[in-house]
């Protein structure tokens, strides 16, 4: 028997069964880059699993002195993580962005005083940190390249030039530009956004996602990209686009639980990103404008209950009104 967990869900599968479903897309995208661009990443990814899991048990172990398996969520956690940061980026610098995103942002932290993504907390912390490594990409094997690399969205960002949309779309990505720049997949989620979605419509049809903050973040995301004269196309095939459509924005835990916080924490989050891809440092913005968000959760929740009230207020009203007419008729 199915039971409803949170608003958040349409149908009820349990926590674990939606943490599931979102590690085993998460999983199927690693094997993907893994066939496609490095073979040696999904056994990289699997190790970065195996750690965070023993950072989850350990930290029980120290608190309440029992051995206990790490939560589901936590293995998504890393696993988002792991795929949404350059291939090749060291692996203690991994592991440190996992211990800020487990033990801050998961254990730590009461979800209650301080509601943000934990995946994002920790590679806030190694953008900080690791300032050069999160934007540094690699071929595989490759320590030193002939050729400046770039992602499409970096040499988007860098020299103006739009990288093929249906190519991005398909996860074609490779070449050389100018003879400047090699041409290089980005953070490992990222490669093929058109699976991204498929899986993303996989797990709305189970009942795990929500469409409404994922839709309205693209929609907020576009239609501030048309303001601000941004080529359409390249912007939401590249980057973490669809990526944090489907696996970002959706997180029960860290965006508001009403339906009308949802509608409007994911317009927020699209339009701040757009906007931070086109004034900010970084050619990505999705963790300032998604951890921002996240900030103002409760307060776009206290907005949707102060506004469900008024409208029952005035119904209930009308509804007295209306006996009082009838009532009173001869």
């Amino acid at each position: 028997m199915n039971t409803i967990v949170s608003p958040f869900l349409r149908r009820g599968p349990n926590a674990r069964d939606m943490m599931t479903g979102m590690l085993a897309c998460l999983t199927v995208a690693t094997v993907h880059f893994g066939l496609r661009y490095d073979a040696q990443f999904p056994a990289r990814y699997a190790l970065y699993l195996v750690l965070a899991s023993l950072i989850d048990i350990f930290y029980v172990l120290l608190k309440d002195g029992r051995l206990a398996l790490p939560r589901a969520s936590t293995l998504v956690t890393a696993a988002l993580l792991v795929l949404s940061v350059p291939a090749r980026i060291p692996w203690w610098q991994i592991v440190a962005g996992l211990l800020v995103a487990i033990l801050f942002g998961k254990r730590v932290v009461d979800p209650g005083a301080l509601r943000v993504n934990p995946m994002l907390l920790g590679r806030l912390f190694m953008m900080l940190v690791f300032a050069d490594s999160i934007q540094t990409w690699l071929a595989p094997g490759a320590e030193i390249d002939a050729l400046s690399s770039a992602t499409p969205l970096g040499l988007q960002a860098s020299e103006g030039v739009a990288y093929s949309p249906l190519k991005i779309w398909m996860g074609d990505i490779h070449g050389d530009w100018e003879g400047i720049y090699a041409i290089l997949p980005g953070a490992p989620g990222e490669v093929l956004p058109l699976l991204t979605l498929l899986c993303g419509l996989v797990l709305y049809m189970l009942g795990i996602l929500d469409w409404r903050s994922g839709v309205m973040y693209i929609a907020g995301f576009a239609l501030t990209c048309v303001a601000l004269d941004m080529p359409l196309g390249i912007h939401l095939a590249a980057g973490a686009t669809i990526f944090t459509a489907v696996y970002i924005v959706t997180d029960p835990r860290s965006m508001p639980g009403s339906k009308f916080g949802r509608l409007a924490a994911g317009v927020l989050a699209g339009a701040l990103n757009a906007g931070i891809r086109k004034h900010g440092f970084y050619p990505e913005g999705v963790v300032l404008a998604v951890l921002f968000v996240n900030l103002l959760g409760p307060t776009l929740d206290r907005i949707a209950f102060q506004g469900r009230a008024y409208l029952l207020r005035r119904r209930a009203k009308a509804r007295s009104q209306d006996s009082v007419c009838v009532c009173g008729m001869p």
